[in-house]
Order: structure tokens, then C-alpha cells, then sequence
């Protein structure tokens, strides 16, 4: 998809920073969490928004990228979904566990007693575009993380309780389709809130250490060190701490796996102090495929950001998004008085811009492990705001929460330069069945030109946390000069089953995505 030319952008410029496009509809409700639908349109859900003040949870909303259309998915639930947890099954149903059974006191000025969690979890169908209520877990989890493992079970770990004494969760849940959640025997253990966790090739799931979230105290005096889960016997293995532990509102990406060796490599990025005060633009890198895996810190950001938002580009580039540079609060922002902002409503204000806010994206290279800084966005994208990548190969950003009840509701889309570097290539069709060890056919009139062939799992997104997001490099052959021949890795841990786009890339230009199902 070719933008239109925009008034003011000079093309040479839009082919090195991209283009930034804004959408004509927007949001009724702050879209607190969204998710990559199988079918291409983004799921977008909130519950009651950060509103403590709201009298029900707000429906969940559909976006579609084509069409830029907004559509309300008239269906109540009876559990708060806000700060809940979500992860793609195999069959393309978003699972979301969790979430908001009470909001927060205010005792002396503390936010005390604190949110307490609900047990409840959902599942939500692309096909029917509805809701089911799911099994129970076993504890209530507000700010829990989910994450797919390669056997199509689900691990949720962390989040505060429903009740007293309104503790960090230490047991570890797995949920499996037709049997609900059963607790992971030995894997107990003290966790962060929406810890950052990602699965490896090995089968482990990777926590990045630190703190990431509210709630740290007392452990931000010492953090959480960087572990690996060994799902099978539930067994922790230390790292260490990262070299900036404190990572409040930072972000963590599983860089992407390529062949022939899948190296897993993550990038830990942004954040600050729990205070909110002292963001950083610090960077670090460990590569797990070494016997003794280190953090090593690397290039920084040019912009000190709490809020980054991560996006895994099918050029293998990773996009970080949003942030704040000082102080968090409304502290730069120019509010009129008298006004109410984001309540819910079709005619929500317009959200001034806050002097600390970042607008300008930065572009990281994994290869040469520098960033760098991209086109400046119109809108502010601060305290639960969101980013995904959509089949197009375009990035959506919405949503925006600088207070309780300042709701951003616009969305905007991005062109990333490789869209504006000339014609790409095209995929017509993916044919044959998508299995492990085996080989799917990919019709394209481009086949003797294809450099790349990706997979881009759909990604479900809340808090700078996206489990879902990965990116797995597959071997190729060209069949003849209109197909060709992809081979799938044997190994559920590099891909977990469910939908993955397909981008063949020529020249460090993607086409668009076709669909697969992995199973």
C-alpha cells in the first residue's frame, strides 16, 4: 500500500523517516490493550479505563485497518478486563486472564490498600467476533503476563491478589484448552508486576530481571535478577541483574531468529526509576545461546523514554515508540480548566501535548546494534498507549492515559521508509498445510528475486509488554519463477502454534503478509 504524497513531507525525506498517517475515526473507549486478529482487524479492550469512577467495563472495540473503521462489539462481560494479561492460542483466540477486581484506596496520600485482581479469564473468537467465559484460575491476578509456550499451553506468572494481604503472586499457572489452569509444581517465585517474559528456542521461558512496572517496593532496593524457567521441572535459573536494573516502564524484545542457528538474543530498552523522575535511554543486549550469558550495554537511545513501545519489523529492524523524558504526572501539560477529557463519549477533547512527552520514534538495528531516530509522530503516546504491526507492513499506534480519565482516542498509522523505496514484492498465495519439519508453498511473480522469507506472529499488547511478538527467519528455495518453497523449523519453541503473517522481503522491502496457521 502506496501512502498519498503528504503536504509538507518532502519524499526523500519520507524514504529515510517514514511517514506518519492520521486516522479518521478513533476510539470510543481508552485502548488499554489491542491485539493482532487472524483476520487482520485489531481487537482493542480496556475495561473501565483507568476510570474509577466508571459505573460498568466499556466494550471491547474492533478496529479495521483497511477500512480505518471503528466498531463498538456490543457484548458485556462480568469481569473487569483493565490490566489483565493476554496471549494467542493455537487456533487464533486470544486468551486474556485477569484484571481489575478494586481499584486502588488512598490512605495518607498512598495508593493503599492497592488494585486487587480478578481470577476470571476470557476468550476472544476472530471468527464470530465474541466473547466465552474460560475456566477460573486459581488466583486473582491484576498486572499478570501471560505467554505461549511450544506445546500450545499458556504460563501466566505475577500479579496482585484479590485479597489481603494483597501480595505479588508467586505461583505459577499454566492454562491448556479443554482442561483450564492447574498451578506449575516448583516454579514459585517472586516476580515483578507484567514481568517481561519471552520463550526461547530451547523450550525456557526468559524473565529480563529488574523491575519493570508500580508496586516494587521493597524489592527495587535489591530488583529481580534475570532468570530462565525451565517449564518441564519448574526449576529457576539466575543470571543476574541487568546493568540498569531500574526499568520502570521499559521494554524488552526477543530480537529476531534467523537460520541457520536461531541465536535467541533480547534487547532490554528505556524505563526509569520508580519514582517516575529519572527516565534513561540505556540499552543492553544478552545473547542467551552462550554457556554463561551476560547483559552487555550498547548503543543508547538518543531520547531517555519511560513508555517505550517495541515493534519487531519484517526487515528484522525493531521500532520503539512513545515515551515521556521527565517527570510522570501531568506535570507540562496545559489543561483548560472546566473541561473533561476522554470520558468515554464520541466527542472526547482533544489531549493537549505535554512538554515531555517523545515523539520522535527510533529505529534499532539488531546486525549493527545502533538506533536510529525516525519521523516525529503527531500525537503524544505516554502511559497506556499501544503499537503493533499490521499485515501492510504498517505501524498502528493508539491510546495515551497521562491521568486518570485523560484518555487519547485517535489512532495513528505509521509508513516505515521501506514502504516508500520503491515497488514490493507480492505475495498472491500460501498454499499447502503448515506443519512443523514440513514445507508450505508461497506463490509470488517475484520468487528468483526473494532475499528473506519471515514469519511475524500476531501480537497482543499492553503496558510495553508483547509476549506474543517474535519474528523467525525460515529457509527457502525457489520452486520455479512464480513459487517458492519454505521450510518450517522442526522446533515448536522457535514458532508456538498459532497464526503467523508471512513477508517475503526483497532488498530490505517487505511485501505484504499472508496468513498462516502453524499447528
Amino acid at each position: 500500500m502506496q501512502p498519498a504524497p503528504v503536504k509538507g513531507v518532502a519524499p526523500t525525506q519520507a524514504s529515510e523517516a517514514g511517514l506518519w498517517e492520521p486516522v479518521k475515526f478513533q476510539f470510543q473507549h481508552l485502548p488499554i490493550h489491542v491485539a493482532l486478529l487472524r483476520t487482520g482487524k485489531i481487537l482493542a479492550f480496556g475495561g473501565t479505563g483507568n476510570d474509577e469512577k466508571a459505573a460498568a467495563p466499556h466494550p471491547a472495540e474492533l478496529f479495521d485497518p483497511k477500512s480505518g473503521e471503528v466498531r463498538t462489539i456490543d457484548q458485556k462481560l462480568e469481569a473487569d478486563l483493565f490490566c489483565a494479561g493476554h496471549s494467542f492460542l493455537a487456533d487464533g483466540r486470544l486468551l486474556v486472564a485477569g484484571g481489575t477486581n478494586k481499584y486502588d484506596g488512598g490512605l495518607f496520600g498512598y495508593p493503599f490498600p492497592p488494585f486487587t485482581g480478578t481470577e476470571q479469564s476470557y476468550l476472544f473468537d476472530p471468527a464470530t467476533e465474541l466473547w466465552t467465559r474460560a475456566e477460573d484460575m486459581a488466583n486473582g491476578r491484576w498486572y499478570p503476563t501471560l505467554v505461549t509456550l511450544g506445546d500450545g499451553r499458556v504460563l501466566t506468572t505475577a500479579g496482585l491478589t484479590k485479597g489481603f494481604p494483597w501480595v505479588f503472586l508467586r505461583e505459577v499457572e499454566v492454562y491448556s484448552v479443554g482442561h483450564g489452569w492447574h498451578r506449575l509444581p516448583g516454579a514459585d517465585r517472586w516476580l515483578p508486576l507484567y514481568p517481561r517474559l519471552h520463550l526461547l528456542p530451547s523450550g525456557d521461558v526468559f524473565y529480563s530481571g529488574s523491575y519493570n512496572t508500580h508496586y516494587t517496593f521493597p524489592f527495587d532496593l535489591r530488583g529481580f535478577p534475570t532468570a530462565t524457567l525451565n517449564v518441564g521441572t519448574g526449576e529457576w535459573h539466575d543470571i543476574g541483574l541487568p546493568n540498569k536494573s531500574e526499568r520502570e516502564e521499559g521494554t524488552c524484545v526477543l530480537l529476531p531468529l534467523v537460520p541457520p542457528d536461531y541465536r535467541a538474543k533480547v534487547l532490554l530498552a528505556g524505563g526509569g526509576d520508580t519514582g517516575g523522575k529519572v527516565p534513561i535511554p540505556d540499552s543492553e543486549v544478552i545473547d542467551l545461546s552462550v554457556p554463561s550469558p551476560k547483559w552487555r550495554q550498547v548503543d543508547p537511545m538518543k531520547n531517555p523514554r519511560y513508555y517505550a513501545y517495541p515493534v519487531i519489523l519484517p526487515d528484522k529492524n525493531i521500532l520503539v515508540i512513545g515515551g515521556r523524558e521527565g517527570e510522570k504526572g501531568m506535570a507540562g501539560m496545559d489543561l483548560p480548566k472546566g473541561v473533561e477529557y476522554g470520558m468515554g463519549g464520541s466527542t472526547s477533547a482533544v489531549v493537549p501535548h505535554d512538554s515531555m512527552a517523545v515523539n520522535d520514534p527510533e529505529l534499532f538495528d539488531p546486525k549493527m546494534e545502533k538506533w536510529t531516530t525516525m519521523a516525529t509522530m503527531k500525537l503524544d503516546r505516554l502511559y497506556h498507549s499501544n503499537a503493533l504491526l499490521l499485515p501492510d507492513g504498517r505501524v498502528m499506534t493508539c491510546g495515551s492515559n497521562p491521568a486518570r480519565r485523560v484518555n487519547e482516542l485517535r489512532i495513528e498509522i505509521y509508513h516505515l521508509p521501506y514502504m516508500l523505496k520503491g515497488p514490493r514484492p507480492r505475495i498472491l498465495s500460501v498454499g499447502g498445510k503448515a506443519s512443523y519439519g514440513g514445507t508450505f508453498e508461497i506463490e509470488t511473480p517475484d520468487a528468483e528475486s526473494i532475499q528473506e522469507v519471515a514469519l511475524i506472529r500476531s501480537a497482543a499488547t499492553t503496558h510495553c509488554v508483547n509476549t506474543d511478538q517474535r519474528y523467525v527467519g525460515l529457509t527457502f528455495s525457489v520452486r520455479n519463477p512464480t513459487a517458492l518453497s519454505a521450510a518450517l523449523p522442526g522446533n515448536r519453541n522457535l514458532a508456538p502454534p498459532g497464526f503467523y503473517m508471512v513477508f517475503a522481503v526483497r532488498e530490505g522491502i517487505p511485501s505484504e503478509a499472508a496468513w498462516v496457521n502453524l499447528s
